[in-house]
């Protein structure tokens, strides 16, 4: 797929996101302490809970995450680092708890993403747009020696739908395997069951300072391990941790240039409290 059709797709996303937008019935946004820990409640149609949230992370979960106010989207965890440009020192440091309430039950996708945009132009008289500019990345391609890859295994793992909680493990039975979600092996590392190439970029550009685009042309869900640690994480990494972890994958990470949609704010103020 060609970039401009890349962007023309991200843009309509978006403006089927407006389309959708609604506003909550009743907010509270309220001024935590800064040393205060980001938090949320548990899922519940129609209400929404943040503890503790920069303006910055609130401004991301209503744009680039929830866009459309769809079920799983999938999102690189780098997503929560990525720059917007244009906004006051504040909206990276001061930090608000929210609570809102729906008029009737809707995800909790929708009440981050369209119901989110709408509190912040009321709230926060937020003025944004989006802007293309060129970046660097890395491309996750093949290696010459081919691809070393397990295919998932079938009932392997389980999609979780945040609108629909799996159900408590009993007392002493394994809790089920999520696909895409990274868990620590004992013996050091990750692993990631049932994961698409496109995935595990995303997940992948949490450990580097620059999006990784998949160019491998692999179709399909795998099982996969990768030789990172939670001390590898860096989000202005250069990228070297990564590309030996796939190597290994048969893998391998090449640099480039791309168009990005990017946030830029035109005007942001802080909200009075109520």
């Amino acid at each position: 797929m060609g970039t401009k059709m890349r962007l023309a797709l991200v843009m309509s996303w978006l403006m089927v996101g407006y389309a959708v937008a609604q506003s909550f019935e009743v907010a509270s946004v309220k001024r935590c302490q800064n040393d205060g820990l980001p938090a949320g409640s548990d899922p519940d149609p129609g209400r929404l809970h943040l503890e503790c949230v920069t303006t910055s992370n609130l401004i991301r979960l209503a744009y680039p995450v929830f866009p459309t106010g769809q079920p799983n989207v999938p999102v690189s965890p780098a997503v929560f680092q990525a720059p917007i440009s244009g906004g006051p020192a504040w909206i990276d440091s001061d930090r608000y708890t929210v609570d809102a309430k729906s008029a009737e039950p809707v995800n909790v996708e929708m009440m981050k993403g369209p119901m989110m945009r709408s509190l912040l132009e009321e709230r926060f008289s937020l003025r944004i747009q989006w802007e293309t500019k060129q970046r660097d990345l890395f491309e996750l391609i093949v290696a010459r020696t081919g691809p070393k890859l397990q295919r998932a295994k079938e009932a392997g793992c389980v999609v979780n739908d945040r609108n629909h909680p799996l159900p408590t493990p009993a007392s002493g039975e394994a809790a089920p395997v999520l696909c895409g979600v990274l868990r620590a092996n004992l013996r050091g590392g990750f692993d990631i069951a049932g994961v698409t190439m496109a995935d595990l970029c995303r997940q992948l550009s949490a450990y580097t300072d620059r999006e990784i685009l998949d160019k491998t042309g692999i179709a399909g869900v795998f099982d996969v391990h990768v030789d990172l640690n939670p001390d590898d994480i860096a989000p202005d990494g250069d990228g070297s941790v990564v590309a030996a972890a796939v190597k290994k994958l048969g893998l391998q990470m090449r640099e480039a240039k791309g168009s990005a949609q990017l946030l830029r704010i035109d005007h942001v103020e802080r909200p009075s409290e109520n």
